[in-house]
C-alpha cells in the first residue's frame, strides 16, 4: 500500500470498492434481511393486532427497535451503506423512547405512541433517500 510524504496512507486505498461493499451488505441478501428487519416488523406488526396494554406494547416494540438497530449498525461497519449510517441511530433513538414508555417514564396516549412509532419508522424509510440521489456506500 503506497502511503503520502509524512507517513500517511491514502484514504482512497483504505476504503472498500463498492463491488466489495455490496457483497457484505446484509440488506443486499434476502436471509440477512429478513432476520435483521423483516421479522421484527412482522413480529411488530402481529403485537399490534394483538392490542396489549400499552407499556407492552411498548415493551415489545422496545425490544424489536433494538433488534433492528443492531442489524444497521453492525451492516454500517460491514459495508459502510449510507442508509444504515442513518437508520442505525435513528432505530436506536426509537428504541430508547419506547423503553421510557414501557418503564414507565414516560406517560403517551396509545394514539400519541403510536404516532410516534410511526414517524420513527417513516423516517427510517426516508432513510434511503439520500442513497437515491448520491450513493449507496459511503
Amino acid at each position: 500500500m503506497s502511503a503520502r510524504p509524512g507517513g500517511r496512507r491514502r484514504p482512497e486505498l483504505l476504503r472498500m470498492s463498492a463491488k466489495a461493499s455490496g457483497k457484505l451488505d446484509w440488506a443486499r441478501d434476502p436471509l440477512s434481511a429478513c432476520f435483521w428487519w423483516g421479522l421484527p416488523l412482522a413480529i411488530g406488526a402481529a403485537d399490534m393486532l394483538m392490542h396489549p396494554p400499552l407499556r407492552v406494547e411498548a415493551g415489545i416494540c422496545s425490544i424489536l427497535f433494538f433488534w433492528m438497530s443492531a442489524g444497521c449498525l453492525l451492516n454500517a461497519r460491514r459495508c459502510h451503506r449510507v442508509h444504515c449510517y442513518i437508520a442505525g441511530p435513528l432505530l436506536l433513538l426509537a428504541a430508547v423512547f419506547t423503553a421510557l414508555v414501557a418503564a414507565g417514564v414516560l406517560e403517551p396516549g396509545l394514539r400519541a405512541f403510536d404516532n410516534a412509532v410511526g414517524i420513527f419508522l417513516v423516517l427510517t424509510l426516508l432513510s434511503f433517500v439520500p442513497e437515491w440521489v448520491w450513493k449507496r456506500y459511503a
